[in-house]
């Protein structure tokens, strides 16, 4: 029987909590691993949209982190300091168009690759079965978790 079966609100309570302490557990081993990256989470975040090749303009990128333009105009110019993006302007008076650097990628697929290896290691303990047991079961419970989330249509 579920919490949610057992007519007990007490019993939701102590299942969200129980998901929310071992979510704070997770985030902290993912700080743990991110000490052996070279980026943060803006730059990840931000070198993320750029993995289609698709250039981008300040104002879609905001829409599509869901970031304030003044936000999102900070990071990026950092990231463009940085070496890691480059703004370019098609034509004159148009909108800067931002895209990821040579090097800009080359740092985003190596932290990623050492994010994912943490991730795919501790998937292997789990072994086969219970491994995509869990993700099937993650994946449920972010969409109906985010089907929760007013105005955001995220996938």
């Amino acid at each position: 029987m579920t919490a949610n079966e057992s007519g007990d609100p007490r019993a939701d309570v102590e299942s969200g909590r129980r998901l929310a302490g071992q979510y704070a557990r997770l985030e902290r081993f993912r700080r743990s691993h991110q000490q052996n990256m070279r980026l943060g989470t803006a730059d990840l975040r931000i070198l993320w949209l750029f993995t289609d090749g698709s250039p981008r303009t300040l104002k879609e990128i905001a829409r599509e982190l869901g970031l304030e333009q003044s936000t999102v105009n900070r990071q990026v110019n950092a990231a463009v300091a940085d070496g890691l993006l480059e703004k370019t302007r098609p034509t004159a008076g148009s909108a800067f168009h931002v895209v990821s650097t040579e090097a800009g990628r080359g740092a985003f697929e190596k932290d990623v690759a050492i994010s994912l290896q943490g991730y795919e290691a501790a998937l292997r303990t789990l072994g086969e079965a219970d491994s995509s047991q869990l993700l099937e079961l993650l994946e449920r419970f972010v969409e109906a978790y985010g089907s929760l989330a007013p105005g955001d249509d995220a996938s």
